[in-house]
């Protein structure tokens, strides 16, 4: 849920920044906030916050999206252990890549919308079987719900277990990627 953003750190103008925090986190801060006073109040509720893969790691020429990501599941994890004892569930969903216009409406480190749609979005999940899996971590209380294939979770658990790897793998990534958009513009 959100927008996405595709651009460098060092030229994205911090507007930017400030708008895919407001869309991707604070917005569905203010929401909880305004619901959660009534699940309190009734003893009973369960709150379905969106993060992404994103949300655990980050990947080159994504900060802006990866932080709005990682603060929504920061949220949520202390949102989750705060509420529990008034019975109010908490599930973070972090999908990878999903077929939707995500990519294809993101803004770019101008502002200006990227206009494409990824090859790995293309070949993302299909959204109804997200919601499938949705309602399924629901039923399940479950706090947290990773919908990706095999690379992503590696990635997870290697930021985890071994981050001098994964950030070796990172810093390639990055440089495979300037590289490519280097060779696009000569």
């Amino acid at each position: 849920a959100g927008i996405s953003y595709r651009g460098e750190v060092l030229t994205t103008k911090i507007q930017v920044d400030q708008e895919v925090m407001l869309v991707n986190y604070i917005s569905q801060v203010a929401l909880i906030k305004a619901l959660l006073p009534s699940m309190v109040l009734r003893k009973s509720g369960h709150i379905v916050a969106v993060s992404s893969v994103q949300g655990k790691i980050a990947i080159p020429y994504r900060s802006a999206y990866a932080a709005s990501k990682h603060a929504m599941q920061a949220f949520c994890d202390t949102l989750r252990a705060e509420v529990a004892h008034h019975n109010v569930n908490v599930t973070v969903v972090s999908p990878g890549y999903i077929q939707t216009n995500l990519s294809l409406n993101a803004i770019t480190g101008s502002g200006d919308k990227y206009g494409v749609v990824d090859e790995n979005t293309a070949k993302g999940y299909e959204p109804t079987k997200v919601a499938r899996s949705i309602l399924l971590a629901v039923m399940r209380n479950q706090p947290e719900l990773t919908i990706a294939d095999i690379t992503p979770r590696v990635a997870i658990l290697l930021r985890t277990l071994l981050p001098s790897v994964y950030f070796y793998l990172m810093k390639n990534r990055a440089l495979r990627l300037r590289q490519q958009a280097l060779s696009k513009v000569t």
